[in-house]
């Protein structure tokens, strides 16, 4: 019976952690770029097997599960699709890659391409105001007299003057990966941080302008995993609560001495 209990739990415990993965997915449906997670569960050994009892498993322990336990939780970072704005300052990676954007001091990296000017004339994220790295690692600035921006799919940026004319390439966006994407950490506002080493993308890198890459949250199928993982924590919780209230009545019924 306790036995019994101690999967309820689990199970119960592993959908309230789905619940909360899924419903952050489900919040972020309109965030640009937004990466959404997907929680990875394991199937867990009973627990006297995993001990390795002398004399073997009582009954039929043998068949029986350990319950699942959170394994981790990861990120899926499938391409989205794009979003036609026709803004000047608005970018999309297609394919892989990241904006590289902060100071030299703290980098993050990002596929948000909504950009904006400062007060300064650089080149900034729209939502947290970051500088945007260039190849060089340096700010990109345009100057006070352009009227456009123009951004080449391998990302070098031209200001455009009143009378459409290029006034010279202002820098070269920076466009990196990681050495590997399970290292990325997010920290929220669309915004990654890796402790390893990240280098240039080399090949394959295609900015389009004009356009930005859409949430990877697919609302309705998000809704109705949402719906599963409650209804399956209402079961393993009722279940509890029917073992609790078995245990209990069978104790009652013991002779007391």
């Amino acid at each position: 019976m306790i036995y019994g209990m101690y999967l309820s739990a689990q199970g119960a415990d592993s959908n309230s952690v789905r619940l909360d993965v899924l419903s952050n997915n489900m919040a972020n449906a309109n965030t640009t770029s937004f990466k959404r997670d997907v929680p990875v569960f394991r199937m867990n050994p009973p627990f006297e097997k995993k001990q390795g009892p002398l004399n073997g498993l009582p009954g039929d322990l043998e068949n029986h599960t350990g319950g699942i336990s959170l394994e981790s939780i990861r990120t899926n970072f499938e391409n989205g699709s794009f979003i036609s704005t026709e803004g000047d300052l608005d970018l999309a990676l297609k394919g892989q890659g990241f904006f590289q954007v902060g100071s030299r001091d703290k980098s993050f990296l990002t596929r948000n391409g909504s950009l904006a000017i400062d007060a300064d004339r650089r080149l900034v994220t729209a939502d947290q105001n970051l500088p945007i790295r260039s190849k060089d690692g340096n700010d990109i600035a345009i100057p006070l007299e352009a009227v456009s921006v123009e951004v080449s799919p391998d990302g070098v940026v031209t200001p455009i003057d009143g009378n459409g004319l290029p006034l010279g390439s202002v820098g070269q966006l920076a466009v990196v990966m990681p050495s590997s994407l399970e290292e990325l950490v997010k920290i929220g506002n669309s915004l990654y941080v890796t402790e390893g080493q990240v280098a240039p993308v080399k090949e394959g890198v295609n900015i389009q302008q004009g356009f930005l890459e859409a949430s990877g949250t697919n609302s309705i199928e998000e809704m109705m995993e949402l719906v599963t993982a409650s209804r399956m924590f209402e079961s393993n919780v009722n279940m509890i609560k029917l073992q609790d209230e078995s245990l209990g009545r069978l104790l009652q019924s013991m002779p007391r001495r």
